[in-house]
């Protein structure tokens, strides 16, 4: 979808793009691949990054593991074609909340997909989901965000 090291303020207007509301950020391990060995991507990982990309969204990898890492993943798995940016996670306020600031504007997250929601930054959509240790076909985690994004048009307003 975009090189993983663009900038997405290049080449765009303030019209081009997803309204502010739909920038998601997912972590990567324990959410998107497991914790264990990051062998395996959870259930429904690449439906519902598809879904999200196929709205309009504005989708980023973070992690703290950095932004290799999660670059290292997102090319293991087959995502890379689906993201807007990859990022490492840095920086807490006061409240040991993750920052950021960091970000690009266009990349800041309104929508926070995590396996440690009290870490999310302040003011975000917080989607919990548990930790995925190790792999697991039958992980469910995903399932009821994907269902959330395929309901029908009248119903997806709350989504993002």
């Amino acid at each position: 979808m975009v090189a993983l090291t663009a900038d997405p303020g290049e080449g765009s207007s303030a019209s081009d793009g997803p309204a502010p509301a739909s920038i998601w950020a997912f972590d990567v391990d324990g959410c998107l691949v497991d914790s264990m060995s990051g062998s395996s991507l959870r259930p429904f990982a690449t439906e519902v990054l598809s879904a999200l990309a196929s709205s309009g969204a504005t989708v980023v990898l973070w992690s703290a593991g950095g932004r290799d890492h999660a670059t290292t993943m997102a090319l293991r798995h087959g995502l890379d074609h689906l993201l807007h940016g990859i990022y490492d996670k840095t920086g807490r306020d006061a409240d040991g909340r993750l920052t950021t600031w960091h970000l690009p504007t266009g990349h800041r997250p309104t929508v926070v997909v995590d396996d440690r929601p009290e870490e999310a930054p302040a003011g975000t959509r917080v989607v919990p989901v548990a930790p995925y240790i190790a792999p697991d076909e039958g992980d469910r985690g995903l399932a009821a965000l994907l269902a959330e994004l395929l309901a029908p048009a009248d119903r997806s307003a709350s989504v993002g």
